[in-house]
This record gives C-alpha cells, sequence and structure tokens, in this order.
C-alpha cells in the first residue's frame, strides 16, 4: 500500500483517503449525525406503531383526494397536525401524504 495525500490538508495518509486527524473529524461528524437521527425518531416512541396499524388496517378512503384504496398506493398513516408526534393520524394513500408532505392540512373558507 502507498501513501497519499490527505483530501483534507494535503499531508501523507498510510494508505486512507484522509489523515488520522481529519479522519477522526469525520467520524465525530458521523456520530454527531447518527446521534441527531436517533433523537428525531421520537414520533415512533409511545403507540404510534399501534395507532398507525389501526389506521391502515381499518382506512376505506384517503382523507387527502377522498379515494378508495388502490393496488399500488398503499395507505399509510398521516398526521393531522405535521411535526406532532400526539396528532391523530387519518389514512393517506403514500403518493397524497408524500405530496403534503410537512404542511399543516389546507383549509376551506
Amino acid at each position: 500500500m502507498y501513501a497519499k495525500p490527505c483530501l483534507d490538508c494535503g499531508r501523507l495518509t498510510k494508505g486512507g483517503s484522509r489523515c488520522e486527524t481529519h479522519q477522526k473529524m469525520i467520524e465525530q461528524r458521523l456520530e454527531a449525525k447518527r446521534a441527531e437521527r436517533k433523537r428525531e425518531t421520537g414520533q415512533y416512541a409511545g403507540d404510534y406503531r399501534k395507532r398507525a396499524k389501526q389506521v391502515r388496517d381499518s382506512a376505506l378512503y384517503c382523507h387527502l383526494c377522498n379515494e378508495g384504496m388502490r393496488i399500488d398506493d398503499p395507505f399509510q398513516a398521516d398526521h393531522l397536525i405535521p411535526g406532532d408526534p400526539n396528532s391523530p393520524l387519518a389514512p393517506a394513500h403514500r403518493s397524497c401524504n408524500a405530496r403534503r408532505g410537512n404542511k399543516p392540512l389546507a383549509t376551506t373558507d
């Protein structure tokens, strides 16, 4: 194995893409991202999975488009209040739910 220059500082490495200093920095950033992702999974804590299964199993129509079941577009449990893990759930087609994203429900005036 031959030495290559570090992608960040140009110092010769022991065959990797980065010197030991910069490799440690990359690993620390990755670990911080993993920890953040782990903290963000709070919406799936508690009874979310049970409530979501009940919504999907009893779904007859999508609350966003009012259409029935589609073979290639299964129902998902959609949070009525985006970002609130304890908000009520309603059935929505996967495509409808993705289109809505993290936006609040449209109101009719």
